[in-house]
């Protein structure tokens, strides 16, 4: 049975995340790659606006997508647990539960062509005050793959990150800030490729064997915002993202895990405040300095209609639509959001749609160490202006 011969591989998902130190949480899962850009790090919120976040960011998130937004943060934030699950729909699960009854793992993989399970366990515990921001993290992220039924292959990925993440932002003009993250990252798993002779004759330790890689890498960060306050307030943003490339140096005779490719991003947005409701439009083009990724993969586009205690998201990532939706419950906020990524080599070739929710729990103080009643700790979080609102986590 294909859960059977899947175990092994599963199990390492689960050993990787026991490190986890964000309250022994315990997170696995199976995720789906092939050509798609892998970035560890992940915002449910982003997510909705089609991930083009980083002139839009200014919490604890700024510390993954732009360092820069730490110069805007206000008050002392705790983010006590901010958790994300996503998966790509019931339709391969379902799939997979039909299959239990296969007489071989080569004649299930044959079935399974043109699928792709995918699955992320994400969290963190973090803490921000002016300028600075530090947060301890787990990311999973797994994959099955499989494609041409001819000579068929499989494509496995287990990816677990813990890390731990610190930065700093400071306005050296009042309208320019800039800011700089640096990560300690201890990663376990590889992407590995099987063809049709390893498939036939494939065993759970032969899985692990290709995947059970382990490495430190450390990784640093840069971002640049030129933002012009006012009412209508365009932000203006430049994020290099893993500087010079992020290499782990191996920890087993297995191999080192893969790299991390370095990122060169430009963002805009606007902020436009209308009283209890705010437009955010936002636009961001990731991977400038990569030539083997078309356009269309690299522009994100997003929007974000603020209403009081409810967030409603849209925009498009790599082609494809995105649809998001945020709700505050005092000190506990919930995020949901569907996206589609491209497997493919341009947009529109071959779309995996995803699903996501994340579940956040903060407290904030201002500098007195006075609760603040928004449950923000009075920064306005959801914002790109700052002040203290009813709407959702402002």
């Amino acid at each position: 049975m294909i859960q059977v011969r899947l175990s092994n591989l599963i199990s390492v998902a689960h050993r990787a995340s026991l490190c986890l130190a964000l309250g022994g949480i315990l997170w696995s899962g199976i995720a789906a790659h092939g050509s798609e850009i892998f970035q560890a790090s992940g915002s449910v919120r982003a997510l909705g606006m089609g991930n083009a976040y980083a002139p839009v960011v200014r919490d604890a998130d700024s510390l993954f997508y732009n360092p820069a937004g730490l110069a805007q943060i206000g008050g002392v934030n705790w983010t006590i647990f901010d958790l994300i699950v996503g998966a790509s729909g019931v339709e391969v699960a379902d799939k997979l539960q039909d299959l239990q009854g296969s007489d071989s793992f080569a004649d299930t993989v044959r079935e399974l062509y043109g699928e792709r399970v995918w699955a992320t366990g994400k969290g963190k515990s973090a803490i921000t005050l002016p300028f600075f921001g530090f947060a301890v993290y787990n990311h999973l992220d797994a994959s099955l793959d499989v494609n041409n039924p001819v000579y068929p292959n499989m494509d496995i990925a287990v990816v677990n990150d813990f890390g731990y993440a610190m930065g700093a932002g400071f306005p050296i003009l009042p309208m320019l800030h800039v800011g700089a993250t640096i990560r300690r990252i201890k990663r376990t798993g590889a992407r590995a490729p099987f063809g049709p002779n390893f498939i036939a004759s494939l065993d759970p330790d032969s899985i692990s064997s290709n995947i059970e890689k382990e490495g430190t890498g450390y990784a640093a960060d840069l971002g640049i915002n030129l933002k012009v306050p006012g009412p209508v307030a365009p932000t203006l943003s430049f994020v290099w993202r893993n500087v010079g490339k992020t290499k782990f140096s191996a920890s087993t005779e297995l191999g080192a895990p893969p790299s991390d490719e370095d990122d060169m991003a430009i963002g805009a947005a606007l902020a436009i405040d209308a009283g209890l409701v705010s437009l955010t439009p936002a636009l961001e083009v990731k991977h400038l300095n990569r030539n083997d990724e078309q356009l269309g993969k690299k522009i994100h586009l997003g929007v974000e209609l603020g209403l009081p205690l409810v967030d409603i998201r849209a925009g498009f990532y790599q082609g494809y639509y995105t649809l998001g939706a945020g709700l505050s419950l005092g000190l506990l906020r919930i995020d949901a959001a569907t996206y589609g990524v491209e497997m493919g080599e341009f947009p529109g070739q071959l779309e995996d749609r995803r699903y996501a929710l994340q579940l956040t729990m903060e407290l904030g103080f201002d500098m007195g160490l006075n609760f603040m009643d928004d449950g923000n700790g009075g920064n306005d979080r959801n914002s790109v202006w700052g002040g203290k609102r009813l709407k959702q986590r402002r």
